[in-house]
């Protein structure tokens, strides 16, 4: 019950979309995470499944930015979760660092804690920087 309010709370901060505006660029910066020892073991992207053009726009645009920062084949596993439809997959993530402007990208190290959140838009330099940070 807990995770799903956490889950509801964290969907009901999202910034409504108008067409032609994309979220605050405060918004779409870089949380950082205080970083441990361990390194990057696999990549949470986040989205969500029902969503308006310019949010849609976002995170398919995101996400091939993703797939290009990953390589191919992929340096690292990947997942990706619908934080609107899939909230009990998508709770151990937002209840550890909401997530506040979809798409949100996790960089989860060896104890399965987040290293590192970016959300917004993102392009494949930001996320190959934090990949090396990360020691990928």
């Amino acid at each position: 019950m807990r995770l799903a309010v956490i889950v509801l709370l964290s969907l009901l901060s999202l910034p409504a979309c108008a067409k032609g505006k994309g979220a605050p660029a405060a918004a779409m910066a870089a949380t950082p995470v205080t970083p441990t020892t361990s390194k990057i073991t696999r990549v949470v992207f986040m989205d969500k499944e029902h969503a308006c053009e310019c949010t849609r726009k976002r995170v398919d645009e995101t996400w091939a930015a993703l797939q290009t920062a990953l390589g191919t084949p992929p340096k690292l596993p990947s997942e990706r979760i619908h934080i609107d439809t899939q909230a009990a997959q998508a709770g151990p993530y937002v209840s550890e660092k909401p997530l506040v402007v979809p798409p949100g990208i996790y960089f989860v190290d060896r104890q399965q804690h987040v290293f590192e959140l970016l959300q917004g838009e993102i392009k494949a330099d930001e996320i190959a920087a934090v990949l090396k940070r990360g020691g990928q």
